[in-house]
């Protein structure tokens, strides 16, 4: 088989129209509807943290090591996500630059019939998206390879000699900018010796270069020698299985395809060459027609091609993404941001039971923010250990949780939980702005000022958010006390002297605590009787109802209300009320549910009960004292 002839103009070849089109689609839609911002919040959250420093040290150790300088590429680029339009260039980017390398690749195995092949990779790597886990190393990785392969296709070198002097060469460079991704160099270099350059013996001498040195790096210098960066695979977010599928089937593509091809075009030449004259004459009588007048009109080819190209976008859309996977990624980054409103609005879009621990832990945060915990916390899906993340209840540990756990007790003042939880996370998941950020901010709180200065050089090397570590440094040397930032100083006001407490099902230590040190700390209390409400435990609910004064409410909070109306109901002694008395209207629906209750059957016919009171009761504490709460002594 000889390579194909006929050359085309770098525009024709690279910038074609369909191309424009696709990649421009492509950006739109990474842009505007995938969001790379969260993207970027996703690292170290849902996926692996892709580390990257503004630091020689760090570019050092990076340089230091097979792969290192790929990395520390794949890691800047990848910093870019935090802005939107600029992720979704580099995403289109990298994208463009594996089309074209696989367009000139294939190029002298087949005719450009085949160059819809080419828009799969970014296809691909669009998957990667629409699941919220980009791999951007991975992928960049193999771009390097793909075009080192195309420089050693073009090198004009036909000496066998010489042609294996560029090969080795090339093949120990890049095994040092990319690591083991290089042996996908070597596989596409046999398959291009193998059928357009047609030297056989070429490509048995590299498979043998290629076989021996994986055997002699794990056998003898114990190199782990990968093709595939599964490590950078690994994920977070519900183990995801696209992940690592999409990864090693992008990988195994550009070998696959190009011997499939190679091997293909070889077996058609060699059929064409045997057949008798009269067979082939009749074969080329077959492309008379309007099927060939029709593919000969440029317009109708530029159509047809587009709209193939077009629909293999739209089928990659189609298959992988998941709405609800980015609206819990929307969840987590706006109560990062603490856009509590925008929380609630996002949970109200997806179904109860696709909310997990961490959602519904995010949800509360914000009905508490909002003023609504006591109100609509029976509104949305609930879970005992979801209010505080109880650890006993996680068997896997997850950095996601801990990161959250430090973040609200924190703010509650069990200084000395955030702190551990805060280093749980940062041995799991590894060195984050946000987890440097918070531990610099623990310190500040304890009054560790030079234990904070080492945690704020650090976030002053990121590139994203650098200047906010240097802003605080500023703000230490004008103010080492911080008297004057009135979130380190209200963390203060709450926080507990004890650094150890036990958090159990009866939850009173743990925050009582709190309240004993600042009796106005209105999210200890909040959470408290919340924690109360959740176990059926509302005999201590009506406990400490007393203590709404200190926080100035004009009213009961509706769940308290009724739970005040279940202890009422249940027989057990009378306690002080101070004032709290239920309304009426309430204590007229607790009969209605009682009524209801009793003509059904009881427990065992949840359903029909649920249907008898109908929507007005979905979310009362009624239904969920009777149905959900754990059987427990009050």
């Amino acid at each position: 088989m000889r390579p194909h002839k006929q050359k085309k103009s770098w525009r024709n070849a690279v910038l074609s129209a369909d191309s424009i089109i696709f990649f421009a689609c492509f950006y739109l839609y990474v842009w505007l509807f995938i969001e790379p911002y969260l993207i970027y919040h996703s690292f170290g959250n849902f996926i692996a943290y892709p580390n990257f420093s503004v630091d020689w040290t760090f570019l050092k150790t990076r340089l230091g090591y097979p792969g290192g300088m790929v990395e520390y590429i794949g890691g800047f680029l990848s910093q870019l996500y935090y802005f939107s339009w600029l992720g979704a260039l580099v995403a289109t980017a990298v994208a463009w630059l594996m089309y074209t390398a696989t367009k000139i690749l294939i190029q002298p195995l087949v005719k450009m019939r085949f160059k819809l092949i080419c828009f799969i990779p970014a296809v691909m790597l669009l998957m990667m998206h629409n699941r919220y886990n980009i791999q951007l190393t991975s992928f960049l990785t193999l771009s390097v390879v793909l075009w080192f392969s195309v420089l050693y296709e073009k090198v004009p070198v036909r000496n066998s000699t010489a042609r294996i002097a560029v090969f080795l060469g090339t093949f120990a460079l890049l095994y040092y900018i990319v690591g083991g991704t290089s042996f996908v160099f070597a596989l596409l270099a046999i398959v291009y010796e193998l059928f357009a350059g047609r030297r056989k013996a070429l490509s048995v001498l590299f498979a043998a270069v290629a076989i021996g040195t994986y055997l002699v790096g794990k056998y003898i210098f114990d190199l782990h020698i990968e093709i595939i960066h599964l490590r950078l695979s690994e994920v977070l977010f519900e183990n995801d299985p696209w992940i690592k599928g999409v990864v090693i089937c992008i990988y195994f593509f550009f070998p696959i395809v190009l011997f499939a091809l190679g091997l293909w075009q070889e077996l058609v030449s060699k059929k064409v060459s045997t057949s008798k004259p009269e067979i082939i004459a009749k074969v080329k009588s077959l492309k008379i027609g309007s099927l060939r007048q029709l593919f000969q009109s440029k317009k109708a080819k530029w159509i047809i091609e587009t709209a193939l190209a077009l629909f293999i976008l739209a089928a990659g859309i189609f298959i992988s993404f998941d709405a609800t996977k980015k609206k819990l990624v929307q969840i987590d980054y706006f109560a990062h941001k603490r856009r509590w409103s925008d929380v609630l609005a996002s949970a109200r879009q997806i179904r109860p039971e696709s909310c997990g621990t961490c959602c519904i832990h995010d949800i509360n945060r914000a009905l508490f923010y909002i003023g609504r915990l006591g109100d609509e916390m029976f509104r949305y899906p609930q879970e005992f250990n979801a209010l505080i993340l109880s650890r006993s209840e996680f068997q896997k540990p997850n950095g996601r949780i801990f990161l959250k756990r430090s973040r609200l007790f924190l703010e509650l003042g069990h200084v000395g939980i955030a702190e551990r939880d805060a280093f749980e996370y940062l041995e799991l998941v590894g060195s984050t702005p946000r987890i440097i950020e918070q531990l610099a901010t623990i310190k500040l709180v304890k009054g560790q000022t030079e234990a904070a200065k080492v945690f704020l050089r650090a976030l002053s090397k990121d590139l994203i958010f650098g200047n906010r570590g240097r802003q605080i440094l500023r703000r230490l040397e004008r103010d080492p006390a911080l008297t004057g930032d009135k979130w380190i100083q209200y963390i203060r006001s709450v926080a507990s002297e004890t650094e150890s407490v036990s958090f159990t099902i009866t939850a009173d230590d743990f925050f009582l605590q709190l309240l004993k040190k600042n009796r106005r700390n209105r999210l200890a209390f909040e959470y408290m009787m919340a924690c109360y409400l959740l176990n059926g435990q509302v005999d201590k609910l009506v406990a400490n109802i007393g203590l709404l004064k200190n926080f100035g409410y004009k009213r009961l909070p509706r769940y308290y209300e009724e739970a005040i109306v279940i202890y009422l109901g249940s027989g057990l002694p009378k306690m002080d009320l101070h004032d709290w008395q239920p309304r009426r209207e309430t204590m007229q629906r607790a009969q209605q549910v009682n009524k209801v209750f009793t003509l059904n059957g009881g427990r065992q016919n949840e359903k029909a009960i649920r249907t008898k009171l109908g929507p007005s009761f979905a979310d009362s504490y009624f239904l969920y004292f009777i149905f959900e709460t754990p059987r427990t002594k009050q």
